[in-house]
């Protein structure tokens, strides 16, 4: 008999496996797709093996799997035929992948490990401990999350002391803030980051936030998430503008962030295409961060 689909509420309810008749866990999987790349990120952290993957310009640690394992299709779309000549024994989505969940559980078991951004730590933390369950590799998950949880406390410590700073999601010229609940608003709810703006002065979707705006509120830290990097093509077509030709710029230069060097260029890869929802892309962007505010005495 195949094992259950684990659904999101079996998360919620503490039971982290898949399970065989009668309620016993199952043997470990052996042909698992994983088309979510902060779960891909927990293979690799637990040096599990993976049989498809999606394509994607994955982060320098995770190029391994590409090499390795089968092109099962996109982030947001899987290939079936990939998939009917895997025949996987588990697969797990997330994120963009989610949608076709219901979909792929006909054809595997399958689990949604997408996170929230609000809760990241936590659920980062129950991905681990689920998939190192699944492979007998608790010691090893316990001590991740461990880790994890001691890393990202000592970088809240830090971000307290940290001037209020603004969060922006740069694709190419454009520039769209990001504010405490949103997307990439777990740099201020989850680790620590004082936030200059609020959710309601986001301007509304499709009207551009320029360096005037930018001057007028004179941040003390602008942290940069560039989009178009992350994903190594420019939404719309075109050439890649990076984060740092569009920052050389005075107005940024003459806010207190650009006086006192503290415009932070994040990870692309890490925060955007991960969304830090990966023990390794979350442990390395509080390494920067805490990099960036010791850098300022903090």
């Amino acid at each position: 008999m195949r094992p259950a689909l684990l659904t999101r509420r079996a998360f919620a309810l503490g039971a982290p496996l898949l399970l065989g008749a009668g309620g016993a866990q199952a043997a470990a999987p052996r042909r698992a797709v994983v088309y979510d790349l902060g779960a891909l990120d927990i293979f690799h952290a637990l040096g599990l093996p993976v049989a498809g993957v999606p394509r994607a310009q994955l982060p320098a640690y995770l190029a391994g799997y590409a090499a390795r394992a089968e092109p099962a299709g996109s982030l947001f779309e899987p290939d079936y035929d990939a998939l009917s000549r895997l025949r996987p024994d588990l697969v797990i989505v997330g994120g963009r992948s989610a949608a076709r969940r219901d979909t792929l559980a006909k054809i595997a078991p399958t689990l949604d490990m997408g996170v929230r951004p609000q809760h990241l730590v936590e659920d980062v933390s129950r991905n681990i401990d689920a998939i190192a369950r699944l492979y007998g590799r608790q010691a090893q998950g316990r001590a991740l999350v461990r880790r994890i949880e001691a890393e990202a406390a000592a970088l809240r410590r830090q971000a307290a002391r940290a001037a209020p700073g603004l969060l922006l999601l740069q694709i190419n010229q454009t520039l769209v803030p990001q504010a405490p609940g949103g997307r990439f608003g777990f740099l201020f709810d989850v680790l620590g980051a004082r936030s200059a703006i609020a959710a309601q002065d986001v301007p509304p979707r499709g009207t551009p936030y320029t360096f005037d705006d930018m001057a007028r509120l004179d941040p003390a830290w602008i942290y940069v998430i560039d989009r178009n990097t992350a994903t190594g093509q420019a939404a719309g077509g075109g050439a890649i503008v990076p984060a740092q030709q569009v920052f050389d710029h005075p107005q940024v230069k003459a806010t207190r962030a650009g006086r006192k060097g503290q415009v932070v260029f994040l990870d692309p890869k890490g925060w955007y295409l991960m969304g830090s929802s990966g023990p390794t892309a979350l442990l390395n962007n509080i390494a920067q961060l805490r990099q960036a505010y010791t850098a300022a005495g903090l």
